[in-house]
C-alpha cells in the first residue's frame, strides 16, 4: 500500500510539473480554463465514487470544510497561482509548493496543538532553507 502511494505523489508531482509548464506557456484566461478542469475533475470522482466505497454524512462539520475548500483553496487558490505564472520565473512560483507542507505543520501546531518530531522539523527546516536558496540567486542573477 505504502508504494502505492508513493507512486500516485509522484504522479502527481509530475503532472503537476507539466500543467504548470503548460499553464505557462497558455494564454488562455484562467477564468476560461478553470470551470474546464473543474468538470474534468468532478467527472473523474463521480466516476471513482461508486467504487471506492466512500460515504459521508451531510452537517455543518462537512458543509464549511467543503464550501472552505471548494472556494478559497480552489478557486482563489489556482487563480492566484496562474496570476504569478504568468507574472514570474516559473522556478520560483513551484518552489513556493514545497512550502505547503510545512505551513500545514505550522497550523497543525498552533490550531490543534500537535507537535512534529524533530528530524520533521529539521527536514522543513531544509525546505526553507532550500527556498531561501532559489530566491536568493533568482535575485542574484536579476540585480
Amino acid at each position: 500500500m505504502a508504494t502505492a502511494g508513493i507512486l500516485f505523489a509522484l504522479a502527481a508531482l509530475l503532472l503537476m510539473t507539466f500543467g504548470a509548464l503548460w499553464q505557462k506557456r497558455s494564454r488562455q484566461a484562467p477564468a476560461d480554463v478553470l470551470p474546464l478542469q473543474y468538470a474534468v475533475s468532478l467527472g473523474l470522482c463521480l466516476l471513482i465514487a461508486p467504487v471506492s466505497g466512500f460515504q459521508f454524512t451531510v452537517n455543518a462539520g462537512l458543509i464549511i470544510p467543503v464550501l472552505f475548500l471548494g472556494l478559497l483553496i480552489s478557486v482563489v487558490a489556482q487563480l492566484l497561482l496562474y496570476r504569478l505564472l504568468s507574472a514570474g520565473n516559473i522556478v520560483n512560483v513551484t518552489s513556493l509548493f514545497y512550502l505547503v507542507p510545512a505551513i500545514t505543520a505550522l497550523l497543525d501546531y498552533l490550531l490543534l496543538g500537535n507537535r512534529l518530531p524533530a528530524a520533521a522539523m529539521i527536514g522543513m527546516m531544509a525546505i526553507v532553507g532550500g527556498i531561501v536558496l532559489v530566491f536568493r540567486t533568482a535575485k542574484v542573477r536579476a540585480g
